[in-house]
């Protein structure tokens, strides 16, 4: 391979390999998955799941993500604001969130 010319066609090839498929998956997505939409910056909502309410004439207290709480407990990031009978009432940020009994969905 005296030839100089073939051995720059070569390295010019071969390098182009090397670059091509070390960035070949960047930016492409698997056609075979099911597109999930995201937001920027977007986290996901905290779930809380109310296990149990237990109201008496003296306090009340709730069992949320397996935790004990009372009014003015917090859960993670939420401060609870006000225990009922069938539901939770939590404030994260600013904005109140209603967690159900059992249910394990959040309302805002």
């Amino acid at each position: 391979m005296r030839n100089p010319l073939k051995r720059l066609a070569l390295s010019a090839l071969l390098l182009t390999l090397i670059f091509g498929v070390s960035h070949a998956d960047q930016g492409f997505r698997d056609p075979t998955r099911p597109y999930t939409a995201r937001i920027a910056g977007a986290t996901p909502a905290p779930r809380f799941v109310v296990n149990a309410i237990i109201i008496s004439s003296d306090r009340r207290v709730a069992i949320v993500n397996g935790r004990r709480v009372g009014i003015g407990g917090s859960v993670g990031a939420a401060t609870v604001v006000a225990i009922e009978k069938h539901q939770l009432i939590l404030e994260v940020d600013g904005k109140r969130i209603t967690a159900n009994l059992h249910d394990g969905t959040a309302r805002r």
